[in-house]
């Protein structure tokens, strides 16, 4: 475990370039991602920037939400705010504590915050999507070699027939 005893564990999405947004917003619409998503972070603890925030446009429900911003008059109803990565960390260990899932925190972007903390990650939990993003605003670093793949599922959208693969990797 990289901080303070816990598991800290990177959860995105991304494209075959490591596209994870266009215009602050995802580039793709798969529901079993959203879900996956859900259930791998329900009832834990996020950080994400406040970009990242701003495209969500509320806090996500039954997590405890961390937002980032440089900004030291920036605030929003349900979010708890820190300016700093170091900050975010120190201060969201006793919500993880107190969380349903209390030995990991969860990066949930965006590209400057997964950036930031690739270093200190211990898990990813990654879906690469099979396609490409024209004019993608947004990336994911390049995986470390540290990583290794421990498993996969693949699978087809039902809707948009994109295919895409759920991937964890482990330090």
């Amino acid at each position: 475990m990289a901080y303070q005893n816990l598991e800290v564990v990177h959860v995105v999405a991304m494209d075959q370039q490591r596209c994870i947004g266009k215009d602050n917003d995802l580039p793709w619409h798969i529901s079993a991602d959203l879900k996956h998503f859900k259930e791998i972070t329900q009832g834990g603890v996020i950080i994400l920037g406040r970009k990242n925030f701003d495209s969500i446009g509320r806090p996500l429900p039954n997590r405890t939400n961390w937002v980032i911003t440089r900004n030291p008059d920036w605030t929003f109803e349900g979010v708890k705010v820190a300016h700093s990565i170091d900050e975010a960390l120190s201060r969201s260990i006793e919500d993880v504590r107190l969380s349903q899932k209390p030995n990991t925190i969860f990066i949930i972007g965006g590209g400057e915050i997964f950036q930031q903390t690739i270093d200190i990650t211990d898990r990813l939990e990654l879906t690469h999507v099979d396609i490409s993003v024209n004019n993608g605003d947004v990336f994911y670093p390049k995986i470390p070699d540290a990583f290794k793949k421990v498993a996969s599922e693949s699978h087809i959208d039902d809707k948009s027939a994109i295919a895409f693969e759920f991937a964890t990797y482990q330090k």
